[in-house]
């Protein structure tokens, strides 16, 4: 039984269904029109809830509120004074002055004094120097180094 791809098999049932689904819509309230549907809607075709309203476009006055003293209608936060910048220790100092040195070094080193030839290496390593000081200086301290009283969480 050889059968055409295009011959109806009978009543589908996806069909069905979709028709069910409709029916219980129009049982409900109004259903919208479909594309392709010729059958006339019975009921008037209602806004859809997400509808927004037109928005009255004249300014609105500010409320003032009796009870509301004037002062505090106006009053705006205003934040503390952050707190001072923690003073650079001499640990760092020294970092960010070999740094300083390798840049100067390597950009302009003749008004440290030095030809170009040397100056480019010497900055570089004043560069490095100066960076790794900095970065070493992250490592926490031996347990022996650290505050006696301090012992962290006691259970």
């Amino acid at each position: 039984m050889n059968r055409e791809p295009d011959e109806p098999s009978g009543p589908d049932p996806a069909a069905d269904e979709f028709e069910a689904i409709v029916a219980g819509w129009r049982r409900e309230g109004a259903v919208p029109a479909w594309p392709g549907d010729d059958r006339p809607s019975t009921e008037p075709p209602r806004t859809p809830p997400f509808a927004v309203p037109p928005v009255d476009a004249t300014p609105v006055a500010p409320v003032h509120r009796p009870h509301e003293p004037e002062s505090e209608r106006f009053e705006h936060f205003v934040p503390p004074e952050p707190p001072p910048l923690p003073r650079i220790g001499p640990p760092a100092a020294v970092g960010i002055t070999l740094l300083v040195l390798g840049l100067t070094l390597v950009i302009a080193p003749g008004v440290v004094g030095i030809s170009n030839v040397y100056g480019l290496p010497l900055g570089l390593l004043a560069l490095a120097s100066g960076l790794g000081w900095l970065v070493l200086r992250l490592w926490p301290a031996p347990p022996d180094e650290r505050d006696e009283d301090d012992d962290g969480a006691q259970l």
